[in-house]
């Protein structure tokens, strides 16, 4: 061990004089390769304007700069505290909710490659996010490959740091896959697979009218092969008739493999069903309010779901918004209220959320809510969420 060492302190220690030797002999039509650094200053307004179809937003990203291409590095962190009260038991406890890194590599003006990996996850399978190349021939038109967000829903495409929900509505992760269903399986929204994407239309202040997504993936979720032979068929179309306002519409037409048995008896573990979803929303920015709603329909075989959620946000002061959501979930809208009160398991829920966040820097803030949540069986749920959010 300390021969390794002394070798690699001794190669250190060398090195230098190694390179400013090379650098003396360097042929004089030989080309040296630019290296810089630099960073992005993203202001305020600019993160609070982010618009959805925008993914991940960095907020003060470093670029490294090598030869004609530039790598770009940012993320973000969300530790959180939690207290919740199911009848008269109560649970509370810290956890570390999500440590994002991503980088972003132009290779050219057309070409890049994009990367996310959670390291806080606890499941191996989940830490790598998202990973895939895009070409963009221009900006109506791009063809992006590998693994990322479903184009399905406006709450599902943003950036955790940019909702006003500490946790995203349960509505919303319900029907795009992202947690609580146990046909189509916990994968935060993600899959394998293709899509061309664009924005169109110009306008004179320089937004565009139209953004697009169509595309084909496995329907298996991430980082897994697919699991049958169906692919899901998943588009979106946002309307922006000026640029504060977004009118938003979407579909996953497909057939996935059941992950669990249907708690309502319909569909066995490892056969596939028929999974299709739609969603309608809109968002606008009226200063000093931020509104966004979506409504969303789909069905599980034979079994058909209905979810909704309106979610404001009001600008009390400098960097200080007081946040109201409303979540409502229906698993199985063919249940009459006598069947759905003899049922053995929730199966409709609505979800009532205040809270206050306090933008410390930019994106990092802290955010303290409080949701109640009227179960049609069982007892209701009472939760307070606590959590500060670092990016970079």
């Amino acid at each position: 061990m300390n021969f390794y060492r002394k070798l690699i302190m001794a190669f250190i220690a060398i090195f230098p004089v190694m390179a400013f030797a090379a650098e003396g002999e360097m042929p004089a039509n030989e080309k040296r390769l630019a290296v810089s650094v630099s960073t992005l200053n993203t202001t305020d307004s600019a993160v609070m304007a982010t618009k959805p179809q925008d993914g991940e937003k960095p907020v003060q990203p470093l670029n490294i700069h090598i030869g004609p291409s530039k790598l770009t590095l940012f993320g973000y962190a969300q530790t959180q505290f939690d207290m919740t009260k199911i009848g008269p038991e109560t649970k509370n406890s810290f956890s570390m909710t999500r440590v994002i890194l991503m980088a972003n590599a132009e290779l050219t003006r057309k070409l890049s490659f994009f990367l996310m990996v959670d390291v806080a996850s606890t499941q191996a399978p989940k830490h790598l996010h998202e990973y895939f190349a895009q070409y963009a021939f221009m900006p109506e038109l791009k063809v992006r490959v590998g693994q990322f967000k479903t184009p399905y829903t406006l709450e599902n495409i943003i950036s955790p740091t940019l909702l006003g929900t500490v946790n995203l509505n349960e509505g919303t992760r319900y029907m795009a896959g992202i947690a609580g269903d146990p046909l189509y399986g916990n994968y935060v929204g993600r899959d394998l697979g293709a899509v061309i994407t664009g924005d169109a239309i110009k306008s004179r202040d320089g937004h565009y009218y139209l953004n697009y997504s169509v595309g084909v993936f496995n329907g298996a979720g991430m980082n897994l092969r697919d699991n049958n032979n169906h692919k899901d068929v998943v588009a979106m179309l946002n309307v922006l008739p000026i640029k504060d306002i977004t009118l938003s519409g979407s579909f996953i037409i497909g057939k996935g493999n059941a992950q669990a048995d249907d708690m309502f008896g319909t569909i066995i573990q490892g056969t596939d069903y028929t999974r299709n979803r739609w969603s309608v929303g809109a968002e606008a920015k009226w200063k000093p309010l931020r509104l966004r709603t979506e409504y969303m329909g789909g069905k599980n075989g034979d079994i058909k779901n209905r979810a909704f959620y309106a979610e404001l946000w009001c600008r009390m002061f400098r960097n200080f918004d007081i946040v109201l959501d409303y979540d409502y979930l229906n698993k199985n809208t063919g249940l009459s209220k006598d069947a759905r009160d003899a049922f053995p398991a929730w199966t409709r829920t609505n979800n009532y959320l205040v809270g206050l966040q306090y933008w410390v820097y930019k994106a990092c803030r802290i955010s303290t809510q409080y949701i109640f949540s009227d179960r049609n069986i069982g007892p209701d749920t009472k939760s307070w969420l606590t959590q500060f959010q670092i990016s970079f």
